[in-house]
């Protein structure tokens, strides 16, 4: 470092969520020369999870669907590490992480989405699919989908809620022309919890229409190889076996000692920073269940965690001018307001990264 030089600041994002992306997108337009950027993933291609039901019914190629990482981090000049992370140490302000070990930071922004959970049904680990890390689920079911045709071939759908019942109808539209038997299992009364009767109804009237055998109250108590074992000594058996039930937040997260809600989800503040850090500084995190579950809560989560983000790297809590305490509490409204700070005239996140673009 030269004499003057401002120290070197490292900004750590851990998950290649559809926060990050966003993220890595201001910041590729504007960022100190003095800030280090790097992305902890363990995937090239995040997958568009709204997009997900129409790339297994074959509507969207895998290029349409996801975006790449890679090179987005290219564009952005972010360094990229194909890692995950197994631990963190907020007071240390450190990182472990499965292949690099330990990594160090300054300021740390956490878009890992949810995990399966899968650990509370016997077996489900071991013989189910789960829906995430789509990775798995998009390799699983491009080799169910290349199978030669046989008949009987039977695929189970443990869930009940809009991801499952969407997955169904997608696997069921892509097979339609030599289709398999397709069952949807749900724990509770009704399917769509939360829904209205006339969506439950259409929805029923969808499944039927597509073949695909909807089965209420039928909670799985254990899962072995090929059989689903259910209260009173039912079973089904099943071929392959997709799990799409709720979700568990990573273990890592409350072993850090951050504050964590009831189900082990980072409580934040309204900007999306940790409780146990003072608003501008320390953590900052996607909160709860829901934005891993649903892509339009992700889309609105991200303009708070770019505007929180910002507040922290481009306006010091110590600006003692007046310009800069202007920047900082318009910066911090818009995040509280989940207001994205940007002009109009940019250039789209997924321009500089659609393949067809650059091969055209």
């Amino acid at each position: 470092m030269r004499p003057g030089e401002p120290p070197q600041q490292d900004l750590v994002l851990v998950g290649g969520g559809h926060a990050h992306a966003l993220v890595l997108r201001k910041l590729a337009m504007a960022r100190p020369a003095s800030l280090r950027v790097t992305l902890i993933s363990s995937a090239a291609f995040t997958p568009y999870s709204g997009m997900l039901p129409g790339l297994l019914a074959g509507h969207y190629t895998f290029e349409d669907s996801h975006i790449d990482l890679l090179r987005l981090c290219q564009w952005a000049g972010v360094r990229f590490l194909d890692d995950t992370v197994s631990g963190l140490d907020p007071q240390a302000r450190r990182l472990s992480c499965n292949k690099r070990g330990a990594l160090g930071y300054e300021l740390l922004s956490i878009d890992i989405g949810c995990e399966p959970e899968l650990d509370s049904v016997p077996g489900a680990r071991e013989y189910a699919t789960p829906v995430k890390p789509v990775a798995g689920l998009w390799r699983r079911w491009a080799a169910l989908a290349a199978d030669p045709p046989r008949r009987g071939r039977r695929i189970a759908v443990v869930g009940g809620g809009a991801g499952s019942v969407e997955l169904a109808l997608a696997m069921a539209h892509r097979l339609r022309e030599d289709p398999p038997q397709i069952s949807l299992y749900c724990g509770a009364a009704q399917i769509l919890p939360g829904y209205s009767r006339a969506a439950r109804r259409g929805v029923t009237r969808q499944l039927a229409a597509l073949g695909v055998a909807l089965y209420r109250d039928h909670r799985v108590a254990e899962v072995s190889a090929g059989t689903l074992h259910f209260g009173q000594g039912q079973r089904r058996g099943f071929d392959t076996l997709i799990w799409a039930t709720g979700a568990s937040a990573a273990p890592w997260i409350k072993d850090s000692g951050l504050p964590v809600d009831a189900r082990g989800f980072m409580a934040t503040h309204d900007t999306l920073q940790s409780t146990g850090f003072a608003k501008g500084r320390g953590v900052r995190g996607a909160p709860g269940p829901g934005a891993g579950r649903e892509s339009a809560r992700l889309r609105r989560r991200a303009p708070p965690a770019r505007a929180s983000t910002a507040a922290a790297l481009f306006v010091p809590a110590g600006s003692r001018t007046q310009a800069g305490r202007r920047r900082a509490r318009r910066t911090e409204r818009a995040g509280r307001l989940g207001v994205a700070l940007e002009r109009p005239h940019r250039p789209p996140l997924y321009a500089p990264i659609s393949r067809s673009a650059t091969a055209a």
